[in-house]
């Protein structure tokens, strides 16, 4: 199924990084419910909090994908072997 299967490391590493995104999200929403995020900089906080994880994985992917592309594991404009041939 190429590269971008199932079975692909980052998809599992994104899936977690959602999901605790949304374990933030519920913990805020409890925790708001309770009064505990009632002024606005810790809710604030804990808004940044909550997407922090999807935002940092982003960044370290992308600096990964950087590294590999500027050492020349990978290539700009070139197909795996794998895709050649394919429409």
């Amino acid at each position: 199924m190429g590269t971008n299967g199932p079975g692909n490391q980052i998809l599992i590493v994104l899936l977690g990084l959602i999901a605790l995104s949304v374990v933030l999200l519920v913990v805020g929403l409890l925790l708001h419910r309770r009064g505990a995020l009632a002024s606005r900089p810790v809710a604030l906080g804990w808004a940044i909090l909550t997407i922090l994880p999807l935002f940092g994985g982003g960044f370290l992917y992308a600096t990964k994908h950087v590294v590999e592309q500027a050492t020349g594991v990978t290539k700009s404009n070139v197909n795996s072997g794998s895709n050649r041939g394919a429409p």
